[in-house]
């Protein structure tokens, strides 16, 4: 693909201005405590609190809002674990046009029931045996419905990308050293080296996974998009994309992005933290960036770090149970 920083962060910019009415913009928020602990200032961004719950309303409303009115009366089609299909759900809704997803038959029941909540119809996918994009595409097809990609688009990270668009206009002093992107098929953190390195090029950025399921992270490494096991479960529902996506993994490449990872025991501690000290609510797949900090805090001491926190769709029984585990 064509590498155009420039350009996108143009889109990023106009994209903001098309959404922005249809999203809420979520404020940074600190941890005296944890600044003064570590001696830098640690900001986070609580897309926990966003519409539908995540900041995957964003790319939603980024792709719709790019379709011709004849694209707009057919439908549109989209597959997810729960947040994109929230997120797609309200944006059709918002742009007047059918919405159906596909989702995995063990997505959890909260997002399942949102999605049908704000009148996406729901079709249900086995993870394990079948392929959620080739479902996709054959209903596609056959309905004559415009695909919304959840990351491997330049539509749908421009939307992304208006996260940290926020971030750097909140922030009374711009510049960061670093920041730490949840990444599932890296659309946010593509998105958000856009950004963020259009005013702060020297800024690092790393992507946040759970360890059992770092593709990112051993991407990077390889410097060659890696494929994990999907036979594998894992606590981060919203992060079990197998591989990068291949448009977002050109972007963050060229951004010279890093990998971190979580254990599951550190996603738990990152909830509780969040909860108890920040006062939010998060999902796993939504606390694994602040997981990344906890567990790397040498890493960062001294440093000014922007941490997403990319949702809060968790149902109580998972909540609890997650902070139970917390030490």
């Amino acid at each position: 693909m064509k590498l155009e920083p420039n350009v996108w962060f143009d889109e990023v910019v106009k994209t903001y201005h098309l959404i922005s009415p249809h999203i809420h913009h979520t404020q940074l928020v600190t941890c005296p405590d944890l600044n003064e602990e570590l001696g830098g200032r640690f900001l986070f961004k609580p897309e926990s609190l966003q519409i539908t719950g995540s900041f995957k309303v964003r790319g939603a409303l980024s792709a719709i809002s790019r379709l011709s009115k004849d694209e707009l009366k057919r439908g549109v089609i989209a597959y997810s674990s729960g947040n994109h299909a929230q997120g797609v759900a309200h944006a059709a809704k918002v742009f007047n046009t059918p919405a159906t997803v596909v989702m995995p038959t063990d997505a959890p029941e909260r997002k399942i029931a949102n999605a049908r909540a704000l009148g996406a119809q729901v079709i249900f996918y086995d993870r394990r045996t079948e392929s959620r994009e080739e479902m996709s595409r054959e209903i596609a097809k056959e309905k004559n419905l415009v695909i919304i990609n959840p990351y491997d688009a330049l539509e749908t990270i421009y939307g992304q990308g208006t996260a940290a668009y926020e971030v750097i206009h909140d922030a009374n002093n711009p510049k960061l050293d670093n920041a730490i992107i949840c990444a599932g098929g890296g659309g946010l953190t593509a998105g958000s080296c856009i950004s963020i390195k259009h005013i702060n090029p020297q800024c690092n950025v790393f992507t946040a996974e759970p360890e059992e399921w770092n593709d990112h992270q051993l991407s990077f490494e390889k410097n060659e998009r890696v494929a994990m096991d999907i036979n594998r479960g894992g606590l981060c529902d919203g992060l079990l994309t197998p591989t990068p996506g291949e448009i977002p993994f050109a972007i963050n490449t060229h951004f010279g992005v890093k990998g971190l990872s979580a254990s599951d025991q550190a996603v738990c501690e990152a909830m509780r933290f969040a909860f108890n000290r920040l006062n939010l609510k998060l999902e796993p797949s939504g606390a694994v960036a602040l997981a990344c900090l906890l567990q790397h805090k040498e890493r960062f001491r001294g440093s000014r770090t922007l941490v997403m926190l990319s949702g809060g769709n968790v149902d109580q029984k998972t909540f609890a149970e997650c902070l139970a585990k917390a030490n």
